[in-house]
């Protein structure tokens, strides 16, 4: 203790005049200098807002600031000489209000703030929530003489999101839809208002989507008509299938309009139906896609019933013959001539077949010397079938031992 007080007194005079040499500087550059007013306001800049926080009040501006300036400083500052901004990190958004310090910085050094207003701002944050509410339609009260339909909507629920404050009285993303007298048909996309139970709207907070598509039919003079269904189909099946049998249910449907609309409406086609990638059979419930203005009666869905099976062909190959059943010291000889196999079955299957491969089997065992016509098999795996050999049966000839030899051109195997 002793020695700090001694550093501290230590040549006390010497430290003296130094701060009275600064005072007299420091003077002397404020004298040097002038002080201006800018009453231009200035937009506060939030930094580090909180993620999980939202800002409740917009912050006011800067409405007043004083600088010093050199005299001989020329230009005075601009709109984007000055800068506020208040530093949010830190601030609990459970805690209510708060006030933070606003702060005026100089992008341009030849401009020093030395005071403004407000110094300090109320800051009111909320914690950010999100939840998912429902759709709701508000076609108010419409003209007695039209026959309004429910709306059919793209979305059901939306997600709101906001200021817990806000938020949790949130109970539906209302769509306000007013309602032609001239019975006109509603097709089209409707902002979105997010209200309480009582149908007040709230704000502010966000919805994800903010619209929604909203169809409406509107009937003045409403007609009934049967049309049969007709089920769509699209999409090409996998390479050797096709489309058998298609069956709906029910096959006829009643529908109801204005009679300018269904005087143009012959059928009632089905939303497409894809058999892209389907081998077996595939049962779907479908809409039906009716012209805007015309609803189906009673239904919402038909029942389709697709059947694809395998598509079925022929082929023709030349085959090799393959003895069987050969005895020593016997000789066989075959015609020269090609041998035809037509073959019926799944084209798939018949795909798979590699002609340059194909044979038949000519069956000789128990055969003695002489010419014998033989009918030659086949062996094909399950869902195929042989349809024709030509010729229908093979001459072969067979000698004995010690017989004279045939020409190399017309023996198989010897």
């Amino acid at each position: 203790m002793r020695r700090l007080l001694g550093a501290i007194v230590y040549n006390w005079p010497l430290k003296l005049m130094a701060i009275a040499l600064a005072t007299i500087l420091y003077a002397g550059l404020v004298v040097s200098q002038s002080t201006f007013p800018y009453d231009s306001p200035v937009p506060i800049r939030v930094v580090n807002e909180p993620t999980d926080a939202v800002l409740l009040v917009q912050l006011p501006d800067v409405s007043r600031i004083r600088y010093v300036a050199s005299t001989d400083v020329g230009v005075g500052p601009t709109r984007d000489t000055f800068h506020a901004s208040v530093d949010l990190s830190g601030i609990d958004p459970r805690a209510g209000s708060s006030f933070v310090n606003v702060k005026v910085e100089s992008s341009d050094p030849r401009f020093l703030v030395i005071d403004f207003e407000p110094r300090t701002v109320n800051v009111q944050l909320d914690p950010f929530t999100k939840k998912m509410v429902p759709v709701q339609v508000n076609t108010g009260t419409p003209p007695s003489n039209l026959d309004i339909r429910p709306a059919v909507l793209d979305v059901q629920n939306v997600e709101v999101s906001g200021p817990d404050s806000v938020v949790k009285f949130v109970v539906a993303a209302q769509a306000n839809v007013l309602i032609d007298p001239q019975g006109l048909d509603i097709d089209r996309d409707i902002p979105l208002i997010p209200v309480d139970i009582l149908g007040n709207a709230r704000t502010p907070v966000t919805m994800d989507p903010a619209t929604v598509h909203v169809k409406i039919a509107v009937f003045s003079n409403r007609t009934t008509k049967p049309l049969a269904v007709n089920p769509v189909v699209t999409g090409t099946p996998p390479t050797g299938y096709v489309v058998d049998t298609v069956r709906v249910d029910p096959p006829i449907v009643s529908v109801e309009g204005d009679p300018a609309e269904l005087s143009t409406v012959t059928r009632a086609d089905t939303e497409p139906i894809s058999v892209g990638g389907v081998t077996g059979t595939i049962a779907v419930d479908v809409h039906l896609a009716l012209p805007t203005g015309v609803l189906p009666i009673g239904l919402d869905t038909v029942h389709v019933t697709i059947t694809l099976k395998p598509e079925v062909g022929t082929r023709t190959f030349s085959a090799g013959a393959v003895l069987s059943g050969r005895q020593p010291g016997f000789d066989y000889r075959l015609p020269t001539g090609p041998i035809l196999v037509t073959v019926g079955g799944p084209v798939a299957d018949l795909d798979r077949l590699d002609p340059s491969s194909f044979t038949v089997t000519v069956d000789v065992a128990g055969l003695g010397p002489g010419t014998h016509a033989v009918v030659p098999s086949v062996n094909l795996q399950a869902g195929l079938r042989l349809l024709t050999f030509d010729p229908p049966s093979i001459a072969v000839e067979v000698t004995g031992a010690g017989s004279p030899a045939p020409s190399a051109s017309s023996t198989l195997g010897g």
